[in-house]
């Protein structure tokens, strides 16, 4: 769904960040990019929803939490969110992604699998 706010039809706009993506007008309709989302009417780009899955993995967290531990549990929520994006995509690209190991991409995918340890 393109932004009707835009002259542009081939035009997005992230709701959160105000990142755009367009394509030239001569380009056919491209519809939405498909790292892109929309949920109840507004647009995220993949960073925001990134961070999104982040913040959810930090629902129900106490305050006291030490930020260490908020630390883990947002980076391991956002590792979760990309393997469930694209199960087939290698350990090192998510890795590179979330700004973390391989080897926290392999512990993640184990814990999905339900194979794994919990979270430290």
């Amino acid at each position: 769904m393109a932004n009707s706010a835009s002259a542009t039809p081939n035009t997005w706009t992230c709701t959160r960040c105000d990142v755009t993506v367009s394509f030239s007008p001569d380009v056919v309709d491209t519809g939405l990019p498909s790292t892109w989302s929309q949920e109840d009417g507004d647009l995220y780009c993949l960073s925001c929803r990134r961070d999104m899955a982040g913040e959810a993995g930090l629902e129900g967290v106490d305050e006291d939490v030490p930020n260490q531990k908020r630390l883990q549990l947002r980076s391991h929520a956002r590792i979760e969110f990309e393997i469930k994006r694209d199960p087939t995509r290698e350990d090192n690209r998510i890795a590179k992604a979330c700004g973390t190991s391989t080897f926290a991409v392999r512990k993640a995918r184990a814990r999905l699998e339900g194979n794994g340890e919990d979270p430290d």
